[in-house]
């Protein structure tokens, strides 16, 4: 456990803060195709042309969001977010998997949901610490 004092509270930061920053450098890898979205068409198998990098973009607009709200928030917005985050991460591992049903590309499908289950697991985590720190 981290025991770096947080500046709002003068506490330990403890895993919350650890699974915050593993989602922030998580969803920054995603955040990234926003400015290089070819090899997010690459990533992702999606057909690159100016189709396939707007859906890109899109994408890489919400991790960008959902990494901000991250690390901007603290308290119950941070729950929030981490939330929203499980929420999403959930749709996107049942998307991949859906993907793999219906034909995607099996490296790409995988890659896809084994990402998002990751970070559904790590957003679990947060708010499995965040709760253990309110209860103290």
């Amino acid at each position: 456990m981290d025991t770096k004092p947080d500046h709002h509270t003068g506490r330990g930061t403890g895993g919350k803060d650890t699974a915050a920053l593993l989602l922030v450098a998580l969803r920054a890898v995603g955040g990234a195709a926003f400015l290089a979205p070819t090899l997010g068409t690459k990533t992702f198998a999606i057909k690159d042309d100016p189709e396939g990098a707007y859906l890109v973009r899109l994408f890489a607009a919400r991790n960008l969001a959902m990494a901000g709200g991250l690390l901007l928030s603290r308290g119950p917005a941070r729950r929030l977010w981490f939330q929203a985050g499980v929420v999403c991460d959930g749709l996107d591992t049942a998307a991949g998997l859906m993907g793999l049903r219906t034909g995607k590309k099996p490296s790409s499908a995988t890659v896809d949901t084994l990402a998002a289950l990751a970070a559904t697991a790590i957003g679990v985590a947060g708010l499995v610490a965040g709760r253990r720190k309110e209860e103290r």
